[in-house]
């Protein structure tokens, strides 16, 4: 890649976004403001804290998509709920659900009393079916838009297949159209931030419609179409003319994917910077960790690993301490794109949910 600060900036801002946020989860803006006078600037969490979901699962995201071919939907099954089962901190009522019928009980979440223990076996249906049953027609809400900004690494130059693979990514918790459109939409912007670009509104609708377009013959059989959803691009419209306090992200809607994705799109084609933008986001309220995860990453993307301050850096090595490093991932995502090169086939040159992850 041409520029590997931006990729180990997209990694590292997933961890850094997250982690900020977690103390304020689900807290409205006027607490925030009211707790934090001076802005929300400092990480709060020690060395040893788990893992919180919006990071694990993208960390298992990560390592699914830099093995050889593409995501495997039943492997993604499988490792969501080895996570769930031996962690699980921070896991949405969703994903609770879904891995619920697919494990035939609910997840161990171990990590909730600091307990070591293992995986039990899978029991109960297909984690395809299990999604479907979740869902019940209307949930879509942003805990697969959390985890699934490595991808943009990974198929960086190849936007049908980025397309594609995000969609997949949210297919085994989050069945929702919706979930899967704002994946694609996400990744195409952090894909474009990578390369150093920026898409317009339309140009983004657009390769999002090919790329789906394009990956039919294996999205199709979830239900998706190539027609944009309305709701989806009325999220878009608003994002391309908002400022991020022209929104409200600590209302009853905290959880919905569409929301979440507008905070990515405002901080893509609006942020200064990435210190600003990023406590920003947190200070707004709301789902603060998943939101500060999702838009991390953007901006990490935008600006790479250097604009985000020494010291949350060091903080989050400090925390994680004994496990992989986000910017080895990001390197390991990295490497199959660059044998890869710019022969790849993709290359071509609101409704309310008040169930959240």
């Amino acid at each position: 890649m041409a520029d590997m600060d931006r990729a180990h900036g997209l990694m590292v801002g997933i961890a850094v976004g997250n982690l900020l946020g977690v103390v304020t989860e689900g807290w409205p803006q006027r607490r925030i403001a009211r707790d934090f006078p001076d802005g929300v600037s400092e990480i709060a969490a020690k060395r040893g804290y788990p893992d919180d979901d919006d990071l694990a699962q993208a960390i298992e995201i990560a390592d699914a998509a830099a093995m050889d071919g593409g995501l495997d939907i039943d492997d993604l099954g499988r490792r969501f709920w080895a996570w769930a089962e031996t962690n699980g901190l921070g896991m949405g009522g969703l994903t609770a659900d879904v891995l619920a019928l697919y494990g035939g009980s609910y997840p161990q979440r171990l990590a909730r009393i600091r307990a070591a223990g293992n995986t039990r076996p899978a029991k109960g249906v297909p984690i395809v079916e299990a999604s479907r049953q979740a869902w019940g027609g209307d949930r879509a809400g942003n805990g697969a838009l959390m985890r699934c900004a490595p991808l943009a690494i990974r198929w960086r130059d190849d936007p049908y297949r980025l397309v594609r693979e995000s969609v997949v990514s949210a297919v085994p918790t989050h069945w929702d159209p919706r979930c899967g459109w704002s994946c694609a939409l996400a990744n195409l912007v952090a894909a474009a931030a990578l390369r150093g670009e920026t898409l317009s509104p339309d140009d983004l609708l657009r390769a999002a419609r090919d790329g789906m377009a394009a990956s039919l013959p294996v999205l199709g059989r979830y239900g998706y179409r190539d027609e944009i959803p309305s709701c989806v691009m009325e999220a878009v419209a608003i994002a391309s003319r908002s400022e991020l306090d022209m929104v409200q992200f600590d209302g009853p809607d905290m959880g919905f994917t569409l929301l979440s994705l507008q905070a990515a799109l405002i901080c893509y084609w609006q942020a200064k910077g990435f210190e600003s933008a990023l406590s920003g986001i947190i200070e707004a309220g709301g789902d603060t960790d998943t939101n500060g995860a999702i838009v991390g990453a953007i901006l990490g993307a935008r600006f790479g690993l250097a604009a985000i301050p020494e010291r949350w850096r060091r903080q989050v090595d400090e925390i994680r301490a004994g496990r992989i490093s986000m910017e080895s991932l990001a390197d390991r995502l990295a490497a199959p794109a660059r044998e890869t090169g710019a022969a790849s086939e993709g290359e071509t040159s609101l409704r309310h949910c008040r169930t959240g992850g």
